[in-house]
């Protein structure tokens, strides 16, 4: 155990007080709980005013009476019994018996300020000057009110002594064994961690590591106590800026990205988050950190800006190829055309549009990571645009005999969007729903301007009350339905995320890579709006299956 434990790490003072408390009541001497050198834990119970004015009234005074104690303890530990003993400073007759924990003595139970016999007089005034009081015939006077106790009711003062102390160990053990438990449970905790966690004092010198950190820097264990952190960190500059800016309390906790310097000069990058542990004053007691390799990350990265860069250069050049392609065939430049070959030509137009969409989707995803995403918006038809992207799917439609209902296809329905974008959001949409439409099924379209406060709205926005939808604002409302199997509950949100794919019960399963509604999402909140699927939970009369709903709510201007 270590010798820094306190007795107050196990039993608190209220608790120390109390027992002193019924102590006194019973034995009506004075008694105090001190540490090993005498100092104070407890109250001073029942203190005689002989004691507290004068014997601790001065400097000295005090250091003699601790030191007394002290004595009174460590003497009552090797006679393994409770001492009894003149004080070191007045002579007056005091008892001690120690609290052990684990064979490591923690305190002392203290008790007397009585005197068994007179103490003569000059003997009192040579104590009294040697601790510097000044009122001496104070100090005798209130020497003169010490009571008298006989050695038969000591005996038994002091046996009552030594079963308190009992108890006070064993409380302190059953204490001290939970709390070692809890830091056996604790370490096993932190050393299950895959990340590197240091405790760092205030001279940022480590203090303690979890097993990994010996292995991810090539260090034997124990080799990194008393290592300063920013030696394992480079440049070491920056992380003791941080440490700097801490200190000031300009923040409290930091993340940063740096170079690791392995314990053979080796280097790799790691993600650091260190945070300021303050003591009870507010000040600096020290630091925890938290290091994580992040090697495979970086090569992660490094993949997809390398597909990044295929998306953008090597699958764009055949694409805008084709484009040019298609588009001699439909100007007949090299010869006419018919009017069916004219529209299968169109049709495939319209396919290869959508290939390039899902290049352009995947670069706009990949954009607003790194903060370069920008609206250009414009005044258009939204209608008009719903029509086109209708239209541009009418071949996929034809394969999977579906049919397209476009509510108020005529109405004039204008918007100050980005264009390209919403389109590739609608496009997107009627995409999903064909793809996941039963054969010979319907999907309905439908697009009109309302109030943030349009009941028919906020019933469906019952349990998006986090929506942001403002009740005095104008938002456009695009709902696309359509008849399949429809969207667990549970995937409702997830659909929208980077990369997510589900594998329906029926077969139809999610296909693509993940992207398309990822995008929606991404264009819709740059906007301002918000975008969500829902499943019916009634199902539609005569309609086999519950179906899927997007709804799409996004401020007009």
């Amino acid at each position: 155990m270590k010798k820094t434990l306190n007795l107050l790490d196990l039993v608190d003072k209220e608790t120390l007080d109390e027992i002193l408390d019924a102590f006194n009541e019973v034995c009506g001497i004075g008694s105090v709980i001190a540490d090993v050198e005498g100092r104070p834990l407890s109250g001073e119970k029942n203190f005689t005013k002989f004691c507290a004015k004068y014997c601790r009234g001065t400097e000295t005074g005090r250091k003699k009476c601790y030191a007394s104690d002290a004595f009174g303890g460590e003497m009552s530990l090797k006679q393994q019994e409770p001492y009894v003993y003149n004080c070191l400073n007045a002579g007056l007759v005091d008892c001690a018996t120690p609290i052990i924990v684990e064979g490591y003595h923690l305190a002392n139970l203290n008790g007397g300020q009585v005197l068994e016999e007179p103490i003569p007089e000059e003997v009192a005034i040579a104590r009294a000057r040697a601790i510097g009081i000044e009122d001496v015939d104070g100090y005798l006077a209130e020497l003169a009110k010490i009571p008298f106790v006989t050695k038969a009711k000591l005996q038994k003062i002091v046996k009552f002594m030594a079963v308190i102390t009992r108890t006070l160990s064993d409380m302190a053990m059953q204490k001290y064994l939970l709390a070692k438990q809890s830091k056996e449970y604790l370490n096993k905790l932190v050393n299950s961690v895959s990340d590197c966690i240091f405790a760092i004092d205030v001279n940022f010198r480590i203090t303690m590591v979890n097993k990994v950190c010996h292995d991810a820097f090539g260090y034997d264990e124990g080799q990194l106590y008393g290592r300063k952190f920013c030696d394992l960190l480079a440049p070491s500059e920056k992380i003791l800026e941080c440490k700097s800016r801490l200190d000031h309390g300009a923040e409290d906790n930091f993340r940063v990205e740096m170079e690791g310097v392995s314990g053979d000069g080796g280097m790799f990058p790691a993600q650091v988050s260190i945070s300021r542990i303050n003591d009870e004053d507010g000040e600096v007691a020290g630091y925890v950190a938290i290091l994580r390799n992040i090697t495979e990350e970086k090569k992660h990265e490094k993949m997809k800006q390398d597909l990044v860069a295929m998306l953008s250069h090597d699958m764009r050049n055949p694409i805008s190829a084709i484009n040019k392609t298609l588009e001699l065939l439909s100007t007949e430049r090299i010869g006419e055309i018919n009017h069916k070959q004219e529209h299968v030509i169109r049709l495939a137009s319209n396919t290869n549009d959508q290939l390039c969409s899902m290049v352009n989707s995947f670069l706009d995803i990949f954009r607003e990571e790194n903060t370069n995403f920008q609206l250009n918006k414009t005044e258009f038809n939204l209608n008009a645009v719903i029509a086109d992207c209708i239209e541009e799917q009418s071949l996929l439609l034809a394969d999977k005999n579906l049919t397209i209902k476009h509510a108020s296809n005529k109405d004039k329905l204008d918007v100050h969007l980005d264009l390209i974008r919403m389109k590739r959001t609608i496009t997107n949409l009627l995409s999903n729903a064909i793809n996941y439409s039963v054969g010979g099924g319907l999907i309905h379209v439908k697009a009109k301007r309302v109030l943030g406060r349009n009941q028919e709205l906020n019933k469906v926005l019952k349990k998006r009350l986090e929506s942001g939808v403002e009740p005095n604002r104008k938002y456009v409302w695009v709902v696309v339905k359509d008849q399949g199997y429809g969207v667990p509950e549970e995937f409702q949100e997830a659909i929208f995320e980077k990369f997510f794919t589900v594998e329906s019960k029926e077969g139809l399963g999610r296909r693509g890579i993940g992207l398309g509604l990822a995008f929606c999402k991404l264009v819709t909140e740059a906007h301002g709006g918000i975008i969500f699927a829902r499943t019916p939970a009634i199902r539609p009369k005569k309609q086999k299956t519950p179906g899927c709903e997007f709804h799409l709510v996004v401020p007009v201007v």
